[in-house]
């Protein structure tokens, strides 16, 4: 469990600094408003529902150890309606890009993906460090 707090600390690391492109992109290139502005808004709400993947991933694991017999679900209906109100959000009242509200709802999931990759390698490189006692 602790590991998913620290790659969610650097998905959400990942997601601003997206976020801050962003936002240089709006101020240099103002013919692309709608298109950053989307991402913007897409990048938000993907931020927002790994929040939410994590808070039930705690809660199920929380409950499972305590030996809890009740069926357990990730919120995938929830995350979905956070989805679908950012591009209501942003079509209906900014009018922003759709495309760009679409491609910004997967900046999180992409940088979790790439994590997991980079984690999936990484205890194996370092296991044969830590046989030969060079990192203790």
């Amino acid at each position: 469990m602790d590991d998913l707090s620290g790659h969610l600390r650097t998905v959400k690391r990942i997601t601003f600094f997206f976020l801050s492109v962003c936002f240089i992109g709006w101020a240099l290139l103002p013919e692309y408003k709608p298109l950053f502005g989307g991402l913007v808004l897409g990048a938000a709400a993907s931020l927002a529902n790994a929040f939410h993947l994590s808070w039930k991933v705690h809660r199920v694991g929380a409950l499972s150890a305590a030996g809890v017999v009740k069926r357990h679900n990730l919120g995938f209906l929830t995350r979905a309606c956070i989805g679908l109100l950012a591009v209501v959000i942003a079509t209906k009242y900014f009018s922003f890009s759709l495309y760009g509200t679409v491609a910004g709802l997967f900046v999180a999931q992409l940088a979790t993906l790439i994590l997991g990759f980079k984690a999936k390698r990484g205890p194996a490189v370092r296991q044969s460090t830590d046989e030969r006692g060079e990192n203790n």
